[in-house]
């Protein structure tokens, strides 16, 4: 990681790549370094990336979610996701719902104590993102946010065009 820092700096210096290139370097610079900090926020919460990916995922969706489509979602696998989903049944995180339809299939939508649990994490972040945004005009942030949310569309947009490619296959 700090190689790969060290690397385009020294690219600076000399001819740079074509911006999407650049986009790219810095992406995966900033996606490191994001995974790194949130790990170490989390640790005190007794909760992993993916777990914390899990309960995101089912508070974004506001609905129940199929083992299959969560692991897709947060791109682990099926066994990783059921394993999580029995320790948060445990501590009344999430519930799984019936499907009157299918017996076989058994949604998983988080419960009012898990949307507590994410809140209180995500509060916790609070200081550590005001260290981090120190110095960013309100208008600066706003932009950035729209222009993260625009990579995510189209992120979201390009994997499930894979996937569904994939499943074709």
């Amino acid at each position: 990681m700090f190689f790969t820092f060290l690397v385009m700096q020294s690219n600076q210096k000399t001819q740079q790549p074509p911006p999407p290139a650049r986009f790219g370097q810095q992406l995966g610079i900033v996606t490191s370094l994001y995974r790194g900090l949130i790990e170490r926020l989390l640790a005190p919460h007794d909760v992993t990336w993916a777990q914390f990916a899990l309960l995101l995922h089912l508070a974004r969706q506001g609905r129940p979610s199929r083992i299959s489509d969560i692991a897709h979602a947060i791109e682990v696998t099926q066994p990783a996701v059921t394993k999580v989903v029995q320790k948060f049944l445990r501590q009344n995180l999430v519930e799984i719902a019936r499907d009157d339809q299918d017996a076989r299939n058994r949604p998983v939508r988080i419960t009012a104590l898990g949307l507590d649990r994410l809140a209180a994490i995500q509060g916790s972040f609070g200081p550590m993102f005001n260290d981090l945004l120190a110095g960013w005009s309100e208008q600066d942030l706003e932009r950035l946010i729209i222009d993260l949310t625009r990579i995510t569309q189209r992120l979201t947009e390009m994997n499930k065009s894979a996937s569904t490619r994939d499943e074709a296959e």
